[in-house]
């Protein structure tokens, strides 16, 4: 896979909707419209599982913290591509804060999108 710098058109639609879980919005009923965008992008199930906790996480994590939360419906793509591209770790560990939460909705996520792509 691509560091995000070098592939931002094909990322640019998963990231904006991996976004949500990150938003002051329950999750759950965007989840099928979440894995739909996911399984039609040219990730396997890893790079995507990558993109969440290395690019999207540490770009939007931020605003779980901020109360109330400064954003509810998902961020600008723009501003979330510069931010992403600043904050990403592509290549490197997983981060530490809210990993038990993201990993909970990629649980919830991963199985969506199986079923998605196998249609």
């Amino acid at each position: 896979m691509k560091p995000p710098q070098q592939d931002f058109d094909n990322r640019k639609p998963v990231w904006n909707e991996l976004q949500i879980f990150f938003m002051d919005t329950d999750p759950a009923d965007d989840l099928e419209r979440i894995a739909q965008v996911c399984a039609r992008s040219p990730y396997s199930i890893d790079e995507l599982e990558a993109i969440l906790f290395n690019e999207v996480l540490p770009a939007c994590r931020f605003n779980m913290f901020d109360l109330p939360a400064s954003e509810w419906i998902g961020f600008e793509i723009g501003w979330l591509k510069e931010r992403i591209l600043k904050k990403h770790r592509f290549g490197r560990r997983r981060p530490f804060f809210l990993r038990r939460y993201t990993v909970g909705w990629w649980r919830r996520l991963k199985p969506h999108i199986e079923k998605a792509r196998r249609m």
